[in-house]
């Protein structure tokens, strides 16, 4: 929700009568026509966006983002009531992600007053409103900001290497949470459950590139020596309906999903609405007589960080287990390091998912920690592995041939 009009106060009295979400330095808002006029301070996106185009965000967007489960804060400085940063929110099954900015600008009084907001929100959210798990995703040169939260009852549960681009260095980027006792005296500490394993963890060789004697597949992106990337299609959907319905596993996505085959084409139609789309999927099919078994993509691509997110989703049953996946995961890394020159990939899996855990290990992946009560999970909550990996150490790696 957004308030209809800024209140008519005076400077430095905006957070008199407020009754939560006031700190020292700072309090937390929702935000307010007006606030459009400094929004270069508190926008994350490093591209401009004019007075008009922001305000009519405040009025039209925002108040539909509960629909999607997001929300906005604007971070107000208690001495003159300026827009100082904003704090974006996701929030999911069982807890709340953040998503805090300030202006670099302000150096480490900045610093301080994203701590004082992120510590406020977590106490709302937790104390409160009784969420079990808040996390805040911050990059590690907010080192004010990261030393102030892990003084506070805050730990780090994971750190992705160079995710970020600061001025022409890569930064790490971190991963905070801050748990509810309560929830901790009565099913453990995630922070020490046991990770449970398959496979030995040994990286195996890439497969070797592919030269063609004849005419490649059609609508083939790229091509391993036993399957091929191709863009999806709407008529694949009926494909991923069925594999829906066939499905014999229950762990690997806790639990068996069900959806309607208008629901597939729109999320395959929907990849090809932008020039620079935030996902994008091939579908995985064999070169011996281009069946589709599964499909491969990445996620939440970043072309400013040059990052994303890798996943994978077979449906084909019977063509697990055989090597496609490998195959196919390392012309989608080739696809995002050589073709879209990322720097960084990053993937998730659950924690009972002991089979992806082992194929990204075997892809040259390393552990970059956990995300903490990220579902609910047998009469509890499950936790989630995440990786990373490298430009540079995926070329490193051995190669077949």
């Amino acid at each position: 929700m957004t308030d209809t009009k800024a209140p008519e106060k005076a400077p430095g009295t905006g957070w008199e009568g407020q009754t939560f979400l006031v700190g020292e330095q700072i309090y937390l808002r929702s935000f307010v026509p007006g606030d459009e006029k400094t929004a270069m301070s508190w926008r994350s996106s490093i591209f401009p966006k004019s007075p008009e185009s922001i305000e009519k965000w405040i009025k039209e967007e925002l108040p539909k983002e509960g629909e999607s489960n997001k929300s906005h804060l604007a971070i107000v400085r208690k001495s003159d009531d300026v827009v100082v940063g904003t704090i974006a929110s996701y929030h999911g099954n069982v807890g709340v992600s953040m998503y805090p900015y300030v202006d670099v600008l302000y150096g480490e009084r900045g610093q301080r007053w994203m701590a004082e907001a992120i510590q406020l929100v977590a106490r709302w959210q937790v104390d409160e409103r009784f969420v079990p798990r808040v996390d805040v995703h911050l990059g590690a040169n907010l080192q004010v900001t990261v030393d102030a939260l892990l003084s506070d009852g805050f730990i780090q549960t994971a750190s992705w290497r160079e995710m970020l681009e600061i001025n022409g260095q890569r930064i790490d980027k971190l991963l905070l949470a801050y748990l509810s006792d309560a929830w901790v005296d009565r099913i453990g500490d995630p922070m020490v459950a046991e990770v449970p394993r398959s496979g030995n963890g040994e990286v195996r060789p890439v497969p070797a590139k592919v030269t063609l004697n004849g005419d490649p597949p059609k609508q083939a992106v790229m091509i391993g020596k036993r399957v091929y990337l191709r863009p999806q299609d709407k008529k694949d959907a009926r494909n991923y309906v069925l594999g829906d319905r066939r499905e014999t596993e229950t762990f690997y996505n806790i639990g068996r999903h069900l959806k309607p085959e208008q629901g597939w084409e729109t999320l395959i139609a929907g990849q090809e609405n932008e020039d620079f789309p935030t996902n994008v999927w091939f579908e995985v099919c064999l070169r011996e007589n281009d069946e589709s078994i599964g499909a491969v993509g990445l996620l939440d691509v970043d072309y400013v960080n040059r990052t994303a997110e890798t996943g994978s989703h077979f449906y084909k049953v019977d063509a697990r287990g055989q090597g496609y996946g490998s195959e196919a995961k390392h012309l989608l890394l080739e696809y995002s390091f050589d073709v879209l020159g990322l720097h960084m990939l990053n993937s998730f899996c659950y924690f009972a998912n002991t089979r992806s855990a082992a194929a990204l290990r075997k892809q040259g992946y390393s552990e970059a920690g956990r995300v903490c009560w990220g579902y609910p999970y047998e009469g509890s909550f499950g936790n989630m592995l995440t990786f990373d990996l490298l430009a540079d150490e995926w070329r490193a790696l051995p190669r077949e041939g």
